[in-house]
């Protein structure tokens, strides 16, 4: 069983998906959020009641991170494992995407993860077992076609992320992965993409429980991995 968890960016269809299965299974969660989100974290809280509580700041910036990380430990009293859903993205060509877009994907994609990553270390090294795992995107491990080079370039940074600090945790308890699902069925996703069919798009359900599943202690010699999810699109 995973006893304590954080969640980064918690409101997202997976991210509540994930949040649901682990509370039915005993788990208390921190859940790390933007300020300016106070009134979702509020309902969140008031749905969970005791089960979740929502710690509000800035992910990419380090002295935020650290303390929403140490709020977490003041709650939970542990971490054993965390679930990054931090990230947002945009279709760009690179002759014409404006620089404070390519800050903004890689702010989001992968500065968060860097700074969660970076103060939640410490406190996990102390636990018996711990995970972190990451959301990438499945066509980093492809050619990545136009339009979506900045974006991917930020998930690339990522998949870097990932298997470099899992190379520097080989000999402790903590593992680092990530799952790189292709386009998951939310609803903003099916008006996106009116002419596929939603069933050719991951199962959010699925793919949190996927992240539960390459978290729990039993898993411990999984880490560095970059797992494609890729449902009925290839």
């Amino acid at each position: 069983m995973i006893k304590t968890a954080t969640v980064a960016a918690p409101f997202s269809e997976v991210a509540t998906q994930l949040i649901e299965q682990l509370i039915s299974e005993g788990t208390k969660l921190v859940g790390f959020a933007r300020v300016g989100d106070e009134q979702r974290g509020a309902l969140l809280e008031a749905k969970y009641e005791g089960a979740i509580q929502i710690v509000y700041g800035d992910m990419a910036d380090p002295e935020s991170s650290q303390y929403m990380v140490a709020s977490a430990i003041d709650h939970l009293g542990s971490i054993q494992a965390h679930y990054h859903f931090a990230g947002v993205f945009s279709w760009n060509h690179w002759q014409h995407v404006e620089p404070e877009e390519v800050a903004r994907l890689f702010n989001a994609n992968f500065q968060t993860a860097w700074c969660m990553s970076k103060s939640l270390v410490p406190v996990m090294l102390g636990e018996s077992r711990s995970s972190m795992v990451f959301v990438s995107a499945r066509d980093t491990s492809r050619f990545v076609s136009a339009g979506f080079g900045p974006y991917m370039a930020s998930k690339l940074a990522l998949n870097g992320l990932v298997e470099s600090l899992a190379a520097e945790l080989i000999s402790t308890n903590i593992t680092v992965n990530a799952v790189q699902p292709t386009v998951i069925n939310t609803e903003v996703n099916r008006k996106a993409l009116p002419d596929i069919e939603p069933d050719s798009f991951v199962d959010p359900a699925q793919l949190a429980g996927i992240m539960i599943d390459i978290t729990r202690p039993t898993r411990h010699q999984l880490s560095g991995a970059l797992i494609p999810v890729n449902s009925g699109l290839i």
